[in-house]
């Protein structure tokens, strides 16, 4: 028993800087995240645990939407692509309802 690693330690193991990504100097990717729940405290603290070590991946905001009542999350790469992983992550997540990729000129 002593061997086994607690899921809680994997669930916010870094995610490595994708080799697909791209410098956007000038510019912000960002991704808006809309979950099929409102509990997303679980969501927020795996998302600051992955990127705590990537200055370039920003929190950009979290909480309820007004129409739906659904939790979302807003995260933004300065200056960079999207990982390409961490939207694979996404379009899998069974909470996760639907997310976009936007740019914008920082």
């Amino acid at each position: 028993m002593t061997d086994i690693v607690p899921y809680a330690v994997a669930s916010v193991q870094a995610i490595p800087r994708s080799p697909q990504g791209t410098a956007l100097p000038g510019q912000a990717q960002g991704v808006f995240i809309m979950f099929t729940t409102t509990d997303i405290a679980f969501f927020v603290n795996r998302m600051v645990g992955w990127f705590r070590d990537r200055d370039e991946v920003d929190l950009i905001d979290h909480g309820v939407s007004d129409k739906l009542g659904c939790g979302y999350i807003i995260l933004e790469w300065l200056e960079c692509s999207v990982d390409q992983l961490f939207c694979d992550i996404l379009r899998d997540e069974e909470a996760v309802g639907d997310y976009t990729v936007y740019t914008r000129d920082l």
